[in-house]
């Protein structure tokens, strides 16, 4: 008599409609093979005219770097949908971060400790036990 005669075998047997998880999970992207063997015989073919393997890319990473070279130009693209207020605050935020920056840039160790024990010396010292009744 073991402790396991009760116990069913087999599958686990749901009710409903059985879920097709390989039909709705995640699609690999299929590898084009034609697209991969047209670029090695371009390779092939410009390494036989005596190029070298340092001149050879791909047609679409000159266009990435074209796309990167024309961001890091500048906020060209990025200006011309701030309105005039946008573009004056940001202006004003600039000049005031830099002004911050050279004020800080300008103080010593020295001076910034003093700064901060004057600060602590300002500050109400909430934590002391306030006195209690006359006296």
């Amino acid at each position: 008599m073991s402790a396991y005669e009760n116990v069913v075998g087999g599958k686990l047997k749901l009710k409903g409609k059985a879920l097709d998880v390989k039909a709705a999970g995640i699609k690999k992207k299929k590898k084009h093979k034609k697209h991969q063997e047209q670029i090695s015989l371009v390779n092939q073919k410009e390494l036989a005219a005596g190029g070298s393997t340092e001149e050879l890319t791909n047609p679409d990473e000159e266009d990435m770097n074209d796309d990167n070279r024309s961001r890091e130009d500048g906020k060209g693209s990025y200006d011309e949908y701030l309105t005039p207020a946008e573009r004056r605050y940001i202006e004003q935020r600039e000049q005031i971060d830099n002004h911050k920056l050279a004020k800080t840039a300008n103080k010593s160790h020295r001076d910034r400790i003093q700064d901060f024990n004057q600060y602590l010396a300002n500050m109400s010292e909430h934590y002391d036990i306030p006195k209690v009744g006359p006296g």
